[in-house]
């Protein structure tokens, strides 16, 4: 992942739902990083509806 501001978002993101950290090491791999960005940003919308 290139965009430095977008990754450390992610990373936030990782962290906040206590996912592993090996989804922050994919984020350097530009094919992974794409669906990392896709899971989390799924998660976070089911963790809305939760909450």
């Amino acid at each position: 992942m290139t965009d430095l501001k977008r990754k450390v978002e992610m990373i936030r993101s990782i962290n906040k739902l206590q996912l592993s950290k090996d989804l922050i090491t994919a984020l350097d791999d530009a094919q992974q990083a794409e669906y990392v960005v896709e899971a989390i940003n799924s998660l976070q919308k089911l963790e809305q509806q939760w909450n």
